[in-house]
């Protein structure tokens, strides 16, 4: 209750904190450019419908299914379903849910269930022979509450392996 009357009082006090709290909310990550760059390539000696052609085709043998496809405006979106379930962490919460019940509390336990893994390609020419492609995953988590939460996959290993994988269908294709 004291928490909801000193609200207002600060709000008084900084008329600008919601107009920063809406900047900060909204504001990319700080580390956006590296990711970006991580997530980005250009690939040189390949038409830009040839490149798109082989991405869709990486996708598919990587399981995903193709969702979107807008190859005039460079843009690829697919997606693949996978058990998320973790052993480890099934039995870590059913442990914390007896240990809690001898204490008396109750306590309902949470773990993964399902995932959707989303990637999104963008390409743009970069010459008469070169594109610059972007690749870009996450992944949707469900629990077996129903709650879900997002999870950008940023490492370069997801990103470098997809680009390797689209070359060498090139080179074998050339």
């Amino acid at each position: 209750m004291v928490l909801l009357l000193a609200f207002p009082v600060i709000g008084c006090q900084d008329p600008e904190w919601a107009n920063r709290a809406a900047l900060q909310i909204g504001a990319p990550r700080s580390d956006a450019a590296e990711i970006r760059a991580r997530q980005s390539t250009r690939i040189e000696n390949a038409s830009e419908q040839r490149v798109l052609s082989e991405v869709t085709q990486v996708l598919q043998d990587l399981g995903f299914t193709v969702e979107e496809s807008a190859p005039r405006y460079g843009v690829l979106a697919g997606s693949k379903d996978r058990d998320a379930t973790e052993t480890g962490q099934v039995v870590g919460q059913v442990a914390l849910t007896i240990g809690l019940a001898l204490l008396g509390v109750q306590y309902t336990p949470i773990w993964d269930t399902d995932q959707v893994i989303r990637a999104t390609i963008t390409t743009r020419p970069a010459g008469p022979r070169a594109t610059d492609v972007r690749v870009s995953f996450e992944r949707i988590i469900t629990t077996n509450q129903g709650t879900s939460r997002v999870e950008l996959l940023t490492s370069q290993e997801f990103s470098q392996g997809f680009f390797e994988a689209v070359r060498s269908g090139l080179a074998r294709s050339a």
